[in-house]
């Protein structure tokens, strides 16, 4: 046997075998799904700052990616009963072959449209994911499986990411050649993931039994579920000052730091999602081993560093060693978020408690952009000033988050939800 069939064959010998069909297709979608990534999306709010772009429309581009998440406590609710491979499928097919529009629209105000389009649509699915995630991988190999599939899309990602920064430099306008090849990448992802087929959906309803299926049943639950609620407000405010920058970003690097395609691709794609790859190792060998709060609060400090550099920086180059961090952080805001989640919420529940953290996401990422837009230009800050006030903030909710850590420790509620 080749030595590459040889470890293809041990590798997934090395998993359940009810777990094995899940990753073969998360996997092959997942080689897809690296390449819209790496295409498409790390120079989105770039292309829109060089067909002339306000922060404002900067503003809605970026924002309009959280508006979608506002649904997903009700997609949540919903994922508990339905076809969750289906609420994966059509959202991320739908979304990710509009891109191709871009081949035929090129204005500011139509590139906006169709990136909010996709943005609105793409975030439909979250729930169902996480269901799918928490239902078809044991519990042993979950974050393996989920960590390796991520180290394989952003070493793609990257690639791609830095091709695509090189290409666009050299011809400016290939962002209508570019984006309707993410658009079919995409879409054979999704095609790839709809043969995923869940599991242990009639243990889940065994789980539901006497409980009622209305949407304000749901409600209750997650009412009476204080110290989750308490971990959300935390998670708002650590998750918050990286969407105050998000129109201000493209203008600190277009603008003020002077960087073409090929520097934004750079810092913005290759650099991040090649650390990525680092970042999805650690999670992946740390997961089982460490307590995913202590995960996450490292990372909430790697994710400070990229503040800090953009408020220091005076050349593109100087954004590399934070771009790098934030990099390895973005494996931790990716898998510890379900990973928490999972200490707090049963099976059956897991799609609603996510549903509700994905609405928040959204709730934060409207309320960012609209603050930072307003600090920039109606309260005159500086964005290197407002750079500063994100790098304390996110400071400050990392102290939060080490003692809502400890409470739980000290009451033994993680212990007894892991158990």
């Amino acid at each position: 046997m080749p030595p590459k069939k040889a470890f293809i064959k041990s590798y997934f010998g090395s998993y359940a075998l009810s777990d094995r069909a899940t990753l073969f297709y998360d996997g092959r979608a997942g080689f897809w799904a690296g390449v819209f990534n790496g295409l498409a999306m790390p120079l989105v709010g770039v292309v829109g700052r060089k067909l002339g772009m306000s922060s404002g429309m900067l503003a809605l581009l970026m924002g309009s990616q959280f508006v979608g998440l506002f649904l997903n406590l009700w997609f949540g609710h919903l994922a508990r009963n339905g076809d969750l491979v289906a609420y994966v499928f059509w959202p991320s097919f739908i979304a990710r072959s509009s891109l191709a529009l871009v081949a035929l629209f090129a204005s500011p105000s139509a590139f906006l449209a169709i990136m909010a389009f996709y943005y609105i649509v793409s975030s439909f699915g979250g729930p169902a994911y996480s269901s799918l995630m928490r239902s078809n991988y044991s519990d042993a190999d979950r974050a393996r499986a989920m960590g390796h599939i991520r180290i394989m899309m952003m070493a793609i990602s990257a690639l791609c990411a830095a091709f695509a920064g090189a290409f666009l430099q050299a011809f400016p306008g290939a962002y209508r050649i570019l984006f309707p090849i993410a658009a079919g990448a995409g879409a054979a992802s999704s095609l790839l993931f709809r043969k995923v087929r869940p599991r242990r959906r009639a243990e889940a309803r065994e789980e539901r039994s006497g409980e009622e299926g209305s949407f304000r049943n749901s409600l209750a639950i997650l009412r009476g579920d204080r110290p989750f609620l308490a971990y959300m407000a935390i998670f708002f405010i650590i998750g918050f000052p990286d969407k105050i920058l998000i129109p201000l970003e493209p203008i600190r690097i277009v603008d003020e730091l002077g960087a073409g395609y090929g520097a934004a691709g750079f810092v913005l794609g290759t650099v991040p999602l090649a650390a990525a790859v680092l970042g999805y190792f650690i999670c992946a060998r740390l997961a089982n081993r460490t307590d995913p709060f202590l995960l996450l609060l490292a990372t909430v400090l790697l994710s400070s560093t990229r503040f800090l550099g953009f408020a220091l920086a005076s050349l593109p180059a100087h954004l590399v060693p934070g771009s790098f961090l934030n990099g390895m952080a973005n494996a931790g805001w990716d898998l510890l978020p379900l990973f928490t989640i999972l200490l707090f919420a049963d099976r059956s529940r897991v799609g609603l408690y996510m549903g509700l953290h994905a609405t928040l996401v959204g709730l934060r990422g409207l309320l960012g952009p609209a603050l930072g837009s307003w600090l920039y230009e109606a309260a005159r800050m500086r964005i290197v000033d407002i750079y500063w006030l994100a790098f304390g903030l996110e400071l400050g909710g990392a102290a939060l988050l080490a003692l809502f850590w400890a409470s739980l420790r000290r009451s033994g509620y993680l212990r007894k939800n892991a158990a």
